[in-house]
């Protein structure tokens, strides 16, 4: 009876993805490598083609937060090849499985899961949901590309108040479909990579 759980437990931890290409893409992006500060501020990535690009960081479970394009005026349209993206992770998903704020959080229910924007975090405008994240939260970066337009603004307003299942590759494919779903135009072409990274501070 031990055997078969501990089996069991094994099969699981060994099924948890650390990093690879999404199933449905048409193309084959990478990411590379990631810096190794936490939270990460950059990452460098391999496109196999010309196209636009969204990073996205995933919390299965929790929440999904846009972090490239990070503003309307940058230009996600990148040639096939080596880049390097740097973006800004909110500070409240930083604090994993905080105390810092136990006041503010005592009594009130977390948000629901969503696509949001790391702008709005860090203003701290009412309803921008983001929320910190428990210490057993795995988190990943999912680079997107497509050869038709991405666009930061439809990302945020189409996608947002999806929810993020607790699954691992149910999340970042949920999150992919999200964006896909952005796109105008048939047929709709994506490619996902994902990485997973560590985003607490190393004290």
């Amino acid at each position: 009876m031990w055997s078969i759980v501990i089996v069991a437990a094994a099969a699981a931890c060994a099924s948890v993805p650390t990093s690879g290409l999404l199933e449905e893409s048409t193309g084959t992006p990478r990411i590379t490598a990631v810096d190794t500060m936490r939270p990460p501020r950059s990452a460098w990535v391999e496109l196999d083609r010309p196209g636009y690009v969204a990073l996205m960081l995933v919390a299965p479970g929790h929440s999904a937060t846009l972090l490239y394009p990070a503003d309307s005026m940058t230009n996600n349209s990148l040639s096939a090849g080596a880049h390097q993206i740097n973006f800004q992770i909110p500070d409240l998903l930083v604090q994993v499985d905080s105390t810092r704020f136990p006041a503010r959080r005592a009594g009130r229910p977390q948000p629901d899961s969503s696509i949001r924007n790391p702008g709005a975090a860090r203003s701290n405008s009412r309803g921008s949901g983001v929320s910190t994240l428990p210490a057993t939260t795995q988190t990943y970066l999912l680079l997107l590309t497509s050869p038709q337009l991405l666009d930061r603004k439809r990302i945020i307003e189409k996608s947002a108040g999806v929810s993020i299942p607790s699954v691992e590759l149910e999340a970042l494919n949920a999150v992919a479909k999200a964006v896909k779903s952005t796109i105008q135009g048939e047929p709709r072409e994506i490619s996902g990579y994902y990485q997973r990274v560590e985003l607490k501070r190393i004290k």
